[in-house]
């Protein structure tokens, strides 16, 4: 356990990387030691009668997961990932499950990982509809929205020969051959995943709602909720009353939040909204499936960073959201500090 003044001195390392780093950094890019070589993209898990949640492996460029909802002329499909190739790898493994058509995507927010695949279920079938809230359709056009939309596209293609640069830096220094194959995979993932940026022909919404809606699709009842701002200003709650299911996005995810485009003072708000629903299973953003008990210590973390520091909170969070190479505790709650402080007290 480390001391209160390392603790600190961690903190007020971060809060300065935090206003030099690119976002994306901070977010969604894997460490170049995480186990990506010989993992599936996805790993499909019923969590209810039609409806799936795909559980995004660990990659050097991540994916979201997505909830796959079966009805009985068609698929909805939430959140499309960070690539065409991941949406195509996931929408292959729902071809395998029923040949039946992509009816809807769902667009839980704008950040790259969660959307940028649209185009492959848009060239599959085109009539497919993409919906997302009113906020988040603004957001993927807006040139200073944050870490997603269709400017960040070319932010992230200015990032990447810095990105493949370091790693084959890297790769020539590292000596221990298991860490040395893990940087070679990462430097591949990065070069294909340029390649797809550069033809990347993005799909924008074409249905947006501003208020809770409910669809009915092939005989299933899908809820779509805004409830206030979280993670984004945009965030879209989707809530199967009969299959007691919700998925989230990244307002509720397995591991530790990213608060950069986020609201910290009205997201535990946004979450006890949320929580009024009557549901049994989460489909986060990222990270596995989870009980609704997941929310409460999830809220809870904002409620009470806002007046202890990262060491006292140790204890009950850390090995909680530190069990994933992205997003650990350590790696984050400076950051998460730091944001509170910008957004919550100095604008106060």
């Amino acid at each position: 356990m480390w001391t209160r003044r390392q603790v600190l001195a961690q903190i007020g390392l971060a809060a300065a990387a935090v206003h030099t780093l690119d976002p994306h950094e901070l977010c969604c890019v894997m460490p170049a030691h995480a186990q990506t070589a010989d993992k599936d993209l996805f790993e499909l898990k019923k969590v209810g009668d039609g409806v799936y949640a795909a559980i995004a492996a660990p990659r050097y460029k991540v994916n979201c997961n997505a909830a796959v909802i079966m009805t009985n002329d068609g698929v909805v499909v939430v959140d499309s990932h960070s690539k065409p190739s991941a949406a195509r790898a996931l929408y292959n493994e729902i071809q395998s499950i029923t040949k039946q058509p992509i009816r809807k995507i769902i667009n839980t927010h704008f950040h790259w990982d969660h959307w940028q695949g649209n185009e492959v279920y848009a060239n599959a079938n085109p009539g497919v509809e993409v919906v997302a809230s009113e906020r988040t359709k603004e957001n993927l056009t807006r040139p200073d929205a944050g870490v997603g939309g269709v400017p960040y596209i070319e932010k992230q293609l200015a990032a990447l020969p810095g990105e493949m640069a370091k790693l084959k830096a890297d790769i020539q220094k590292e000596t221990d051959p298991a860490k040395k194959a893990n940087l070679e995979s990462n430097l591949q993932q990065a070069e294909e995943f340029q390649k797809e940026l550069q033809n990347m022909k993005p799909a924008l919404p074409t249905r947006t709602v501003a208020t809770t809606t409910t669809l009915r699709e092939g005989g299933r009842e899908i809820q779509l909720h805004v409830l206030g701002r979280a993670h984004t200003n945009g965030d879209l709650f989707i809530y199967l009353p009969k299959e007691k299911v919700v998925a989230t996005g990244d307002a509720l995810i397995d591991w530790m939040p990213f608060m950069n485009d986020g609201y910290p003072a009205e997201w535990p708000e946004t979450l006890t909204e949320l929580e009024k629903l009557g549901f049994d299973h989460i489909i986060p953003g990222h990270g596995e499936v989870r009980p609704k008990a997941q929310l409460a210590f999830f809220r809870g973390y904002f409620d009470e960073m806002k007046t202890k520091v990262g060491d006292q909170l140790a204890a009950k969070y850390e090995a909680g959201f530190s069990k994933y190479p992205l997003g650990r505790y350590r790696d984050r709650v400076g950051t998460n500090v730091e944001a509170v402080y910008q957004k919550v007290v100095k604008k106060a």
